[in-house]
């Protein structure tokens, strides 16, 4: 699965885990992908991996 949103470019980050013991563990933060039909700017229909912000905010148009 792709793990950018093909609208904004948003993609995983890295961190760390910090425990009550202070011991850290690397970890990553995966935006959540939704794979939709999109209607484009040309007017045809394609699926893409779209971010649940962009779709929220209203960037992208879905094609029912």
């Amino acid at each position: 699965m792709a793990r950018k949103c093909e609208i904004c470019g948003k993609e995983p980050k890295s961190g760390n885990t910090v425990a009550k013991s202070k011991v850290i563990t690397k970890r990553t933060w995966a935006p959540n992908l939704q794979k939709i039909r999109i209607i484009t700017s040309d007017g045809s229909v394609k699926r893409k991996y779209v971010c649940t912000r962009c779709l929220k905010s209203g960037k992208v148009q879905k094609a029912v």
